[in-house]
């Protein structure tokens, strides 16, 4: 059984059109990175820490930018909103651990102090530290019982 009948192809006979497509395709990616000044590493290579903040509603990029513009000098970190969820990824270059907790903390109550806190009354167990969540949890527990 023959698949192929007529195996003979002049591949090196067709070889200059290819390498002149190869090479004015490398020759536009080249100019490509150089106009938009480089590749934009992620955060993987460049170090840093993303912050994932899950509003009420769909959230307004434009008033989280402004909202952390002040706080930011070097320029507003990353922000990337995730598709069908009320939710913002927002990506910070610092490199040290202290600072990265600064700047997490400074994130959330930006955001908090300008969209306010939500639901009220409901405490927020991601932000909230061991001793004020023991006390949220234990003052309930010390209050006698309706009769």
């Amino acid at each position: 059984m023959e698949l192929f009948k007529n195996t003979n192809f002049d591949f090196l006979g067709r070889k200059w059109p290819f390498i002149i497509a190869s090479l004015v395709l490398t020759v536009a990616g080249f100019v490509s990175l150089a106009i938009k000044g480089g590749p934009r590493y992620g955060i993987d290579f460049r170090g840093g820490a993303l912050v994932y903040v899950k509003f009420a509603d769909t959230p307004p990029q434009d008033r989280v930018r402004a909202a952390l513009a002040p706080k930011f000098p070097g320029g507003v970190p990353d922000i990337v909103e995730v598709k069908g969820e009320n939710e913002l990824i927002i990506g910070t270059d610092l490199r040290d651990d202290k600072a990265l907790q600064e700047s997490r903390t400074m994130i959330v109550s930006t955001l908090a102090e300008t969209f306010g806190q939500g639901a009220a009354g409901k405490t927020d167990i991601n932000n909230t530290g061991q001793a004020s969540l023991a006390d949220k949890l234990r003052d309930p527990l010390s209050q006698p019982e309706p009769a």
